[in-house]
């Protein structure tokens, strides 16, 4: 099952975050496997870079309390860069990532794939 956790910054995490994004890029990829997506949500529709306002990860756990235990491994997390976390779960059914749709409507009558 996937889970989607939609953070919030806790105000402007700008330094906190660059101090720590090394460390938090390393824990991503040691759990690369259980990732779905992960991105950070610029303020600035203009420069992505720079000033954040929160994230964006979907981890693929067996149950909720899997997942939330990865996310917990997040330096992020550990250093309190989110004020507020919602935790969803997801499941996907279209768009480019999963290269279209994932059903079929044939005579009227739905099929998923």
């Amino acid at each position: 099952m996937k889970f989607a956790f939609i953070c919030f910054d806790d105000g402007n995490q700008e330094e906190k975050r660059s101090n720590l994004l090394i460390e938090h890029l390393e824990y991503i990829e040691s759990v690369l496997d259980k990732v779905v997506i992960a991105g950070a949500c610029p303020v600035s529709e203009k420069d992505l870079t720079k000033g954040f306002q929160g994230s964006i990860l979907v981890y693929e756990a067996e149950t909720r309390k899997k997942a939330i235990s990865l996310f917990e491994g997040d330096p992020y997390v550990k250093n309190n860069i989110w004020k507020d976390v919602k935790i969803l779960p997801w499941n996907p059914v279209a768009g480019k990532l999963l290269g279209g749709k994932t059903w079929e409507i044939k005579d009227g009558k739905l099929k998923r794939s």
